[in-house]
């Protein structure tokens, strides 16, 4: 189970996963060795799955974010699994596709992209078509973002699978 302190400290450690053990400790009123305990214990059931560094993608020469959706169509030649695959394939070996979700409804996958510019944007979206006889995609460039978190906010009740 999943208490309040645990969900402090998710809390906490997701607006900055660089708070020490003190810092964590003090906010939570245990002391540190308590609460390295207890993210060892988060990390160890998986709840915790890793630290990253947040980045700016412009200054990466990355400054186009796109969305898009991907409707395969009815009767994949290799089968809807096989296709699956090979997308999941291609989404892993190339890094500007940062994210791809399997959905339900009007769409089968959306994904996020990042890229230098259009023409990027364009090779990353022949690529993605190639994997597949999509029977349509769209893709929505962003103009601005008003939030973007990966931040989730633990339930108030949450049972913490061993």
């Amino acid at each position: 189970m999943i208490d309040k302190i645990d969900r402090d400290l998710l809390t906490l450690l997701q607006k900055d996963a660089r708070l020490s053990n003190a810092d964590l400790a003090q906010a939570v009123g245990l002391n540190a060795s308590s609460v390295f305990e207890r993210v060892k214990k988060l990390e160890r059931k998986g709840i915790i799955t890793g630290y990253v560094a947040k980045v700016d993608a412009k200054k990466l020469g990355k400054p186009l974010l796109a969305f898009m959706r991907l409707t395969l169509g009815a009767s994949e030649p290799e089968g809807f699994k096989a296709t699956m695959d090979k997308i999941a394939t291609l989404c892993s070996a190339e890094p500007d596709i940062l994210e791809c979700h399997d959905v339900a409804g009007e769409d089968c996958l959306i994904l996020k992209l990042h890229a230098a510019g259009p023409g990027e944007l364009q090779n990353l979206h022949a690529a993605i078509r190639d994997c597949t006889q999509s029977a349509r995609t769209v893709t929505s460039i962003v103009l601005s973002t008003f939030k973007e978190s990966s931040a989730v906010e633990p339930a108030a009740e949450t049972k913490a699978e061993d």
